[in-house]
């Protein structure tokens, strides 16, 4: 998937800006209004784009938290108590390490 530039974004706006109003000093409003409406729909794209970005962040950084929170309380208690207990079945140390592993 490849991003949107938001500068670039920015650059093309001013060019179209000055389409317009070279395309209004040729009498050529056809043309100036079909690059308008053109216009309008990217900046609606582009404003959607930003927004599905921020949602998308979202439910990255909830992703994460849920993921250290099962990590720190089914993963990281228990094997705390086993070490306290001295006990150290293989099963658990699988476990523990297959999810040292996730992290990062």
């Amino acid at each position: 998937m490849r991003p949107i530039n938001s500068s670039k974004h920015a650059e093309l706006i001013y060019v179209i800006r000055e389409m317009e109003v070279l395309f209004a000093e040729e009498g050529r409003d056809k043309d100036r209004d079909a690059l308008i409406h053109n216009k309008v729909r990217m900046v609606e794209l582009h404003q959607e784009y930003l927004q599905t970005m921020n949602y998308l962040e979202k439910i990255i950084e909830e992703y994460h938290a849920e993921s250290r929170s099962i990590r720190l309380r089914f993963v990281s208690q228990p094997f705390r108590k086993l070490r306290l207990k001295k006990i150290k079945p293989d099963k658990y140390k699988m476990i523990v390490n297959l999810v040292n592993r996730l992290t990062g």
